[in-house]
């Protein structure tokens, strides 16, 4: 079983990726400083992508000569469905693929005990350190310190110094991430505003007149007070003029506009097709290239830590599938399904699962043919209309 080694040296946690909003003006300045992973549209992009990787089943694969299988024991129902007692895979995986994701790095501490796994621990993200070493690196987390080959680690985005060590999405999006706070802080203090008057009304009166506040609220009482809602005020010519203000909208400030190209930004900064931060139409063919360009480096990144610290064997390994995040109408699966087993390439049963139908125990429901009435493959040779006297006919015939 793996421990903590005791370190007496106060370890500081990496903090090359926070960053802070500032503004030179008070009345738009968001309250205090916040992160850039705090950022609400940063925190969707990373939960929407670690909610479709965390979504996969992790498959632990055996090599063969005929083709790989999946293998179903002790060790994949720990990686795959509880990696310790407190967690499922779903929520585990998500915690790691955010941490990827924001801080570059996730870091997991495997536990033994004779030999045989039992739990998987998430260290804290934000408290990682990483010291370069000869042909190695160790990993610091508070007063712990483990050799790279002792942990699971999952870097994304290499570091251009320390390989090794993964960045993140966060700096890429810093500068796109303090425009979008900045539009939002001055929409919400446009909004609370107390300089938006409806009316300017103006009236014969000197300036000593109009300074008193009890007179103006006077004046205005007179006519105000006795008037229904909605109702027009009556009032004498040349001596009162009413002028209605239209304020500013956000239309006029282009700020929305500001945001909506900011989401995008964002979006594309994380590979995300802008759809799902809320900006335009779903698109099948942009998610489908989402999955295959953003998800799956990500998936590829857990599979392959997985194989080559946890695989106990040569011939497993862990294999995360993206086909069930793939998005089809039901036409193009049916399609798909048919060309399979009539080709001999799935049986009616494995077709039926596609669709999440139980199988169905009836003859020639497992075997594979082909063709339009199911022929098993190995008797293809056998149909009428291809014998003829007692031989089967060649090309020239």
């Amino acid at each position: 079983m793996l421990g903590f080694k005791k370190n007496k040296k106060k370890i500081r946690a990496d903090t090359s990726y926070k960053a802070y909003f500032m503004s030179d003006r008070e009345d738009i300045l968001p309250i205090g400083y916040t992160k850039v992973k705090n950022n609400e549209e940063v925190r969707l992009c990373a939960n929407r992508i670690a909610d479709l990787v965390s979504s996969m089943t992790i498959m632990l694969m055996q090599n063969g000569e005929k083709g790989d299988r999946r293998i179903k024991n002790e060790l994949s129902r720990i990686i795959d469905i509880e990696p310790n007692e407190t967690m499922i895979r779903k929520t585990f995986i998500h915690k790691i693929v955010v941490d990827m994701v924001l801080n570059g790095n996730a870091v997991a501490v495997p536990e033994y005990s004779y030999g045989k796994l039992l739990r998987q621990t998430i260290l804290n993200a934000d408290q990682l350190v990483f010291e370069e070493k000869e042909r190695t690196y160790l990993i610091r987390c508070n007063t712990a310190s483990f050799d790279q080959s002792e942990v699971l680690h999952f870097p994304f985005i290499p570091d251009d110094d320390k390989p090794f060590k993964g960045v993140g999405y966060v700096d890429q999006i810093k500068t796109t991430v303090e425009n979008l706070v900045q539009a939002n802080a001055t929409k919400s203090s446009f909004l609370r505003s107390k300089w938006k008057p409806p009316l300017i009304i103006s009236i014969q009166a000197d300036e000593e007149f109009l300074q008193d506040p009890e007179k103006r609220k006077e004046i205005l009482g007179s006519y105000r007070d006795d008037t229904e809602e909605g109702e027009p005020w009556i009032i004498p010519a040349g001596e009162i003029d009413v002028k209605s203000v239209q304020p500013l909208t956000l239309n006029d400030l282009a700020i929305q506009d500001g945001i909506t190209l900011d989401k995008r930004s964002v979006a594309a900064a994380f590979g995300m097709p802008p759809f799902m931060v809320g900006v335009g139409e779903f698109n099948k063919t942009a998610y489908n290239n989402f999955i295959s360009t953003t998800i799956m480096p990500i998936a590829m990144v857990i599979q392959q830590e997985y194989t080559r610290k946890i695989s106990p064997r040569d011939d497993w390994y862990f294999k995360l599938n993206p086909r069930s995040l793939m998005q089809y109408d039901i036409q193009e699966l049916t399609n798909h399904v048919t060309n399979m087993v009539t080709t001999g390439m799935l049986n009616r049963n494995e077709g039926r699962s596609e669709f999440d139908y139980a199988p169905v125990d009836a003859p020639g429901m497992d075997d594979y043919a082909v063709l339009e009435n199911y022929i098993p493959i190995d008797k293809i040779e056998d149909q009428k209309k291809l014998v003829q006297k007692g031989g089967v006919l060649n090309e020239d015939q």
